[in-house]
């Protein structure tokens, strides 16, 4: 998988077929825009590619704007490759591609940059300056530079259409089982274990910190979770089960970093600096402001105890096969 921030012309001489978009998730209906690009791209001697913006343009264009997100960049590149995608393209979304209007895109981007030979984008897409393209100009271009651009008719899973939307509103919600049902796979969160304030082994809960990128998380909350990444160098890999808090810490800190901290019942290790995959079964409560760490520690004792015996009687899904 090669990653891609800054393109420049005739970078991809061998040309690509490729899809644009934000892909939050990574849900069932972006794995099959996937496939088609993955098949195409093998059919026609392309390279398969994913475009993405960042930062997000809402963000980009209002430092108040937060966008409730599902997955990190990262865990969105590591979907992505499951699914036979071979390299991802970053573009910084800035003042300069902001301001490119639909035709400037096309061709400075689409062509002098990525040497385009097939698109694939859903038929409510939007792009260039002032969101002033779609896809039947997307189309009309296409065919004066003799690119092919394709669309992807809507996803339903159960009679619903799958929208990484629709799965942001299912999280906010707390319904796990719903949203990876729409997914199509297990919701991860994957990152290396920092340095925390400790205040946790201090009231017998030792956690692993992991900072998650961006302004706001659609999950949030405690959390029954499985986690990958801390097995035994030569032991057969055996998830650990965990208890895990996703949010701003209200009782103990003010703050806008959202943190992932993971409590593992009886393990004893260290973790720091270890890329770990961590694993959402369920969730248990929301977030919340307890007036005293001794009420808070009391909740914490039940909520451990609800998430193990929520993970007894389920199984870790994480796979490593093709989307």
């Amino acid at each position: 998988m090669k990653i891609i921030r800054r393109p420049r012309p005739h970078t991809f001489a061998k040309g690509t077929a490729l899809t644009i978009g934000n892909f939050d998730g990574v849900h069932s209906g972006h794995a099959e825009l996937f496939r088609r690009v993955v098949a195409a791209a093998r059919a026609q001697g392309l390279v398969p590619t994913v475009v993405t913006l960042h930062p997000h343009p809402k963000e980009f264009f209002s430092s108040s704007f937060k966008l409730d997100r599902i997955s990190t960049l990262r865990d969105r590149i590591i979907e992505m490759k499951r699914c036979g995608i071979e390299q991802v393209c970053v573009l910084p979304f800035d003042n300069n591609m902001a301001a490119l209007s639909p035709q400037a895109f096309v061709q400075e981007v689409l062509l002098d940059q990525l040497n385009a030979k097939q698109v694939w984008v859903g038929d409510d897409f939007r792009f260039g300056a002032k969101r002033a393209g779609d896809f039947a100009l997307l189309q009309a271009l296409g065919n004066a530079h003799e690119f092919v651009v394709n669309d992807l008719a809507e996803v339903q899973r159960n009679g619903a259409r799958v929208s990484s939307s629709n799965i942001r509103e299912a999280l906010k919600a707390g319904d796990v089982p719903h949203a990876t049902d729409m997914l199509g796979h297990p919701l991860v969160y994957s990152g290396h274990i920092v340095h925390g304030k400790k205040l946790g082994r201090t009231l017998g809960f030792p956690t692993m910190n992991l900072r998650i990128a961006g302004r706001a998380s659609a999950l949030t909350g405690i959390l029954a979770v499985w986690v990958h990444g801390l097995e035994t160098a030569g032991q057969e890999q055996k998830p650990l089960p965990a208890v895990a808090s996703m949010g701003v810490r209200p009782t103990v800190e003010h703050s806008d970093q959202i943190l992932l901290e993971t409590f593992i019942p009886d393990w004893q290790g260290n973790a720091y600096g270890k890329l770990l995959r961590i694993e959402v079964l369920a969730h248990i409560r929301p977030e919340q402001h307890f007036d005293s760490l001794d009420i808070m520690v009391t909740q914490m004792h039940k909520d451990t105890e609800k998430a193990m015996a929520l993970l007894a009687a389920n199984k870790p899904r994480i796979s490593n096969t093709g989307c």
